[in-house]
């Protein structure tokens, strides 16, 4: 239910290629950085060939100001994430957050290893700090309402699924976990309601299915 808010930051992605296509081609710099984008640069590729370990060797072959730079650290959380190194990756994400006071997308990365880890009230934290940045940030309030439910406070995922709802309506995942919560607290009619309007145009969708046939 809602599992779709743990998957892959578009984020954290669309960072890692603007950076990489500013320092592959900045016509200014010395032979140095040149090398060094070029250690940025492989990384992005061979993360794209899925050789997430090689990408992260290629990153750390950086030096200098660069290896303690923001990208850098924000680079690093992703692909120990991928790894499946969660508390490395929250710590690379943390360094990133902290060279970036007001970064939304570093603390958006550092939920992913958090929920990962099953890391529930550290995660509660880091997406309450994502809102008082980004008040309506869709990832923050979707993973908050996950974080929410598997904490079994049906009633807070509630309150962040239907939020999310609000601008987002038409997305089916949400819907189902809204749906799930209310089912949860026992607002049976609700929750009917809500499952009725999936498969009004996703007939097939296994959780709303399931959920309708639990209904009294």
């Amino acid at each position: 239910m809602a599992s779709r808010a743990l998957r892959r930051s578009g984020q954290d992605c669309i960072a890692a290629g603007i950076a990489a296509l500013l320092l592959a081609t900045a016509p200014t710099m010395s032979a140095a950085a040149d090398e060094q984008a070029d250690h940025y640069q492989k990384s992005v590729e061979l993360e794209a060939a899925l050789k997430y370990g090689d990408a992260l060797a290629e990153l750390q072959r950086m030096t200098g100001p660069r290896a303690d730079s923001y990208m850098f650290h924000l680079r690093k959380g992703w692909l120990l994430y991928l790894l499946g190194k969660n508390e490395d990756a929250v710590a690379a994400y943390k360094t990133a957050a902290a060279k970036e006071a007001d970064s939304v997308e570093a603390r958006l990365g550092i939920m992913m290893p958090q929920l990962a880890a099953r890391r529930w009230l550290d995660a509660e934290k880091t997406g309450l700090e994502v809102l008082k940045l980004d008040a309506d940030n869709y990832l923050a309030g979707s993973r908050l309402a996950y974080t929410y439910y598997n904490l079994t406070r049906f009633d807070m995922a509630e309150k962040y699924y239907a939020s999310v709802l609000k601008r987002y309506p038409g997305d089916i995942e949400m819907r189902s976990g809204y749906a799930w919560s209310l089912f949860k607290q026992g607002k049976y009619e609700q929750a009917k309601a809500e499952f009725r309007k999936i498969l009004d145009v996703a007939p097939r969708h296994a959780a709303s299915l399931e959920g309708i046939g639990l209904c009294p």
